[in-house]
């Protein structure tokens, strides 16, 4: 609110004394600038009041227009083109009065989504009434389309994907082995096939009965784990700037936001076989669960320690930063775990009963009734709690939302209780709402509050594993994987209403929602069938190079941390898409690099 009068008083200035008006255009537009459009708007020679040019992202739901530039002369502006933008042209009449917008220069006809690069036009016109003004806009030079940077990534990878698969290919006929060797002896006996009458000893008695048969590692879980932090590395780097590998200002799913989610899934997937086999083993649970805190402790500390990274003064540690990804891991971890330790049965039996078709939920009854009060719990304190200057049950981002009416309410209830419980200064202090909703209060996305939800998401992976122990056909434990996909996307489409901001309860990463729980869970078990289909059932894919970067995801996502903004995944480029899509592409390619360095070095870095 005191932005706006700020701007009223500045628009009286320039009302009474043309001269000194203070946000008078600079004729000298600079070079283009990322994810931007301009507006030059053009004034007839008979305007004789000044013009305020109103402007909103879209993106900024329920926010009011805001007041930026006062003219009288021609005039070129840049605005935001990730979104559309809403635009409109007011009158400042002799009194100093800003008029209601004539309606070709209202926010209905002038609002539209500029394209990066574009140059557009707004023709002001007069009448005999200095008061009234007619404009109409213009498109001068149409912008080339920014995704094009996308589509030759998706090309280059493709060709590279099928070429590596041709070199496979004929590395295994021989092709690869004849064109190194020509014609050597062991080329013309790969061709006359392997003698079956050659003994590989002399001696009978040396021979050895088979080993016991290992149990092959399920490749789809690590590859859906390298998916993940390959998609986390690429975000990290920055996207190539494009604002849906970014992380959403508030309401909503971008690309950015599905990394985390998986990953807490996945841990709750791999809890199911490596219990398992400690129970079968007959290890004590008071050990496993010495185990379970000891790695939730390295996880925390390792977040700390990362969120003192790029710190070159030295870490104040009255405005540190306590949360984190990898703290939400630790306290997930430290929960879901120990509930499963000690509320799972070691073993589900096979026998034929009415409900042995659901055994895989049935046999965890008590866990559900757990998991059910988390969700009870969090929707309570939600919605319910008593936030002071906030109106109950409130969601949204602060600032400028709904008219700036709750500005420090960011977050609601979660926010409220970080803020109390580590006090303002040790939360991330720039949450993604700051850019368009100007809000000031700090907001956590790994919060307290989100930690119970988050744990709801480990469970819901814990699910997949369970669905992989209890069941060995593979159709089975596919329809299964399917039923909860489905379900789950309904249910979490149903809170949200299908809406993006109108539903009961909005998707949102920031708040780990419930809907936007059950949506990434859905879209998991989905993307967890595919793979298991494709890599470990009919074996079209090895996983590569993906199955390497889950191998040592740990490992990956510190490293990536750690050398984040530097050599050699950092180096200055040109500040346009293309560049940028390059350089962060080529960072996320130098991790997997590593991660097949370590694979056949036998390099495993675990917590």
């Amino acid at each position: 609110m005191l932005k706006i009068v700020f701007f009223q008083i500045c628009i009286l200035l320039a009302a009474a004394e043309v001269s000194m008006i203070p946000f008078l255009c600079d004729p000298k537009i600079p070079d283009e600038v990322i994810d931007t459009a301009e507006i030059t708007i053009y004034n007839d020679e008979g305007l004789k009041r000044p013009v305020v040019v109103y402007l909103q992202s879209e993106q900024c739901y329920k926010c009011d227009l805001l007041p930026y530039k006062s003219l009288l002369k021609n005039c070129t502006i840049r605005v935001d083109t990730r979104w559309p933008m809403r635009i409109e042209i007011r009158v400042i009449n002799e009194s100093g009065e800003t008029l209601t917008a004539s309606p070709n220069c209202s926010e209905r006809e002038l609002s539209m989504h500029y394209v990066q690069g574009g140059k557009y036009s707004i023709y002001i016109q007069t009448d005999d009434d200095p008061d009234v003004i007619r404009c109409v806009q213009a498109v001068e030079r149409e912008a080339s389309d920014t995704n094009i940077p996308i589509y030759v990534a998706i090309g280059i990878g493709c060709c590279l994907a099928l070429a590596w698969i041709f070199v496979k290919y004929l590395y295994r006929k021989g092709y690869v082995h004849r064109v190194i060797c020509f014609w050597s002896t062991e080329s013309m006996m790969s061709d006359l096939g392997t003698p079956t009458n050659i003994s590989q000893t002399d001696d009978p008695s040396a021979a050895k009965p088979d080993k016991a048969p290992v149990r092959e590692r399920l490749k789809s879980l690590d590859t859906f784990r390298g998916i993940a932090i390959g998609i986390m590395i690429f975000v990290n780097y920055g996207g190539g700037n494009y604002w849906f590998f970014a992380h959403s200002i508030w309401n909503g799913v971008t690309v950015a936001d599905l990394a985390f989610p998986w990953f807490v899934f996945i841990m709750g997937t791999a809890l199911a076989f490596s219990f398992q086999s400690q129970l079968r083993r007959n290890t004590p649970k008071w050990k496993i669960f010495m185990r379970i805190l000891k790695r939730s402790a390295t996880l925390f500390l390792l977040g700390l320690l990362i969120n003192s990274f790029g710190v070159g003064s030295g870490v104040d540690f009255t405005s540190f930063r306590i949360p984190g990804v990898l703290q939400r891991f630790a306290g997930t971890y430290l929960i879901s775990a120990s509930l499963f330790l000690y509320l799972g049965p070691a073993n589900v039996s096979n026998q034929y009963s009415r409900l042995s078709c659901l055994r895989d939920i049935t046999a965890y009854w008590l866990e559900w009734l757990f998991y059910l009060a988390f969700i009870a719990l969090h929707s309570a304190l939600t919605f319910t709690m008593p936030v002071p200057g906030c109106p109950t049950g409130y969601l949204g981002p602060g600032g400028l939302e709904q008219e700036g009416h709750y500005f420090n309410c960011t977050g609601g209830a979660a926010g409220y209780i970080d803020r109390k419980f580590f006090g303002d200064s040790h939360i991330y202090q720039s949450p993604t709402s700051k850019e368009i909703y100007k809000s000031t209060a700090p907001y956590d996305p790994e919060g307290l509050l989100g930690t119970l939800n988050s744990c709801v998401l480990c469970f819901l992976g814990l699910q997949a594993g369970k669905i992989l122990f209890v069941y060995n056909d593979w159709v089975q434990r596919c329809r299964r994987f399917f039923a909860w996909a489905v379900f789950l996307i309904c249910l979490g489409t149903l809170l949200c209403k299908g809406s993006l901001n109108e539903g009961w309860i909005p998707i949102n990463k920031n708040l780990w929602s419930l809907s936007f729980v059950f949506i990434l869970a859905g879209m998991a078990f989905f993307l967890l069938m595919l793979c298991y289909i494709l890599i470990d059932v009919y074996k079209i894919w090895s996983g590569a190079p993906f199955f390497y970067a889950g191998m040592n995801s740990i490992a990956l996502y510190c490293g990536h941390e750690f050398f984040s903004g530097r050599a050699p995944v950092f180096f200055q480029v040109p500040q346009t898409h293309a560049s940028l899509l390059a350089l962060n592409i080529w960072g996320t390619t130098f991790w997997v690099f590593v991660s097949i360095y370590f694979y056949y070095k036998d390099i495993f870095i675990s917590v």
